[in-house]
């Protein structure tokens, strides 16, 4: 545990421990591997355990109320000291959102070895947001007071629901956070409470004109020698503009570096990674990267990495299935065996995509032709363990109805993570529904650790058995079972589309 987390918890000891004994006292009580604690070192989680539990035993109140006390104190004071990496226009769900890019910032980037719990969130509305907790310490009662010690520094009331609980022999906790007042500041407009993209527009985008797009005006007018026309789309590491080539007469779609990330090392190297991961792979199911630049201005202490890409004509599979409904037979094995193709490039080059849905797939043109985009989570396999790091390999990120077990669990990760996310697509093409459910988040995430689905010939009879017993492999709970690359799907697939026959032109 990171040594500032024991230099306020001498503080909290005088103030918890008031009139019982003293932080002296509790020391004097408590064996621990270090006689004083660095607000700069790095130490055991057993001895701050064990000086909680002493508090405790001397306060004569339990460890979970003792922790979430702690917790409360905590809060206010870390975001002080993560003044220079919190947005001052956050507020209480923004700063909770956005803590696991705080942490990589403050702890993991000055600490390498230091494992701070698995944080993931998904922001359900302005006023709610769901998280999942996992960490061998099972602190959750301090990760609800660090919460409500936020809350309370902003002036702001909050109600918090745990589904799921460690403590409860759960896998992982779970919190539904619902902002219910602000006490000191109005309420602000969704736009600027929450930050979203466009799923058709996270990445990529159909070329339309620009007035088609509402212009946010924004600044500067030319990124890397690109003039912008408009802005499509905006998130917590990047804006993506729609702007033209005037060398070249060409409309491209131009992701940039929010500059308040772009100071932050850890953050600054994902983004590049994630652009150059992508740029590695030339193949015609994933996405063409034209350029990778660094924009700085006169007076700039820190330049701002952009990712130039290809503008595509078309939809995502996402929306398209939404447009059309059920997506024939013959265009489900088309539309996976280009999904496949395109992974099997990226593994080839040892990347993982670790996000494969329905709106990272643009189906481009008249031929509605598979382009993979958004390589933000990518993984290189051949990389050194710092360089994994910036990818937040020890995180549970992604999109939860996707997502490979063993992600959700913290396992080893390799390619037939993907395959289990193509498996997913599949299944709710064919099915019209996902094979694992839930109402909210932690329920979906629940609900593919337990890996129990229903057979797809069970909710679409008419699939046939050889679709239907692919699907199932690639959904199968144990990588293992899995079919061992992207190359033998693509192959799976060819033999089935052989025996069904030609299928006619889109």
């Amino acid at each position: 545990m990171h040594g500032l987390i024991f230099f306020y918890l001498q503080k909290f000891a005088d103030v918890a421990a008031a009139g019982s004994t003293s932080w002296q006292g509790i020391r004097s009580s408590v064996t621990t591997t270090a006689s004083k604690f660095l607000p700069s070192g790095t130490y055991p989680d057993a001895d701050a355990v064990a000086i909680l539990s002493t508090i405790a035993e001397t306060t004569g109140r339990p460890l979970p109320t003792i922790l979430e006390e702690f917790g409360r104190f905590l809060a206010p004071h870390l975001v002080k000291v993560a003044g220079q990496v919190v947005d001052p226009e956050w507020r209480t769900l923004d700063l909770i959102e956005h803590t696991e890019a705080i942490i990589h910032a403050m702890i993991r980037t000055t600490t390498p070895g230091a494992a701070p719990p698995v944080l993931e969130t998904v922001r359900q509305s302005p006023n709610e947001l769901h998280l999942v907790y996992n960490s061998a310490r099972r602190l959750c009662p301090l990760a609800s007071g660090l919460m409500r010690g936020i809350a309370a520094h902003y002036g702001e009331t909050i109600r918090i629901e745990e589904p799921s609980c460690l403590l409860r022999g759960d896998p992982f906790c779970s919190f539904v956070i619902e902002q219910i007042a602000t006490d000191t500041h109005e309420p602000r407009s969704p736009l600027t409470e929450t930050v979203v993209f466009s799923p058709s527009l996270d990445d990529l985008v159909a070329e339309v004109p620009a007035a088609a797009f509402v212009t946010q005006n924004p600044s500067p007018t030319t990124i890397g020698g690109y003039r912008v026309l408009a802005t499509i789309g905006r998130g917590a590491m990047g804006q993506v503009y729609l702007a033209e080539d005037e060398r070249l007469k060409r409309r491209v779609a131009l992701k940039v570096m929010h500059s308040t990330r772009a100071s932050d090392s850890v953050a600054r190297r994902r983004f590049l990674r994630e652009s150059r991961a992508t740029a590695a792979i030339e193949h015609p199911h994933v996405v063409t990267i034209y350029q990778v630049g660094e924009h700085r201005q006169a007076g700039d202490q820190v330049g701002l990495p952009f990712i130039v890409m290809q503008c595509l004509h078309g939809d995502t599979l996402g929306a398209y299935r939404a447009r059309v409904g059920r997506v024939p037979l013959p265009e489900v094995l088309r539309i996976g065996r280009e999904i496949a193709e395109g992974l099997s490039a990226a593994h080839h080059r040892g990347l993982i995509h670790r996000d494969i849905k329905p709106e990272n797939i643009i189906l481009e043109g008249p031929s509605r032709q598979v382009k993979l985009i958004d390589f933000g989570l990518v993984l290189d396999l051949d990389t050194d363990h710092s360089a994994a790091n910036a990818t937040m390999d020890d995180a549970v990120i992604g999109t939860p109805a996707y997502m490979a077990p063993e992600r959700i669990d913290n396992h080893s990760v390799d390619e037939r993570a993907d395959l289990f996310g193509l498996g997913v697509v599949l299944y709710e093409l064919l099915a019209d529904r996902l094979p694992f459910t839930g109402t909210s988040m932690m329920a979906m995430l629940a609900s593919i650790a337990r890996g129990l689905p229903p057979s797809l010939r069970s909710v679409a009879p008419e699939v046939p058995a050889d679709v239907s017993a692919l699907v199932m492999q690639l959904i199968a709970h144990d990588p293992a079972d899995r079919p061992a690359s992207a190359e033998a799907v693509v192959q799976a697939i060819a033999v089935i589309e052989k025996r069904l026959g030609p299928s006619p032109p889109p």
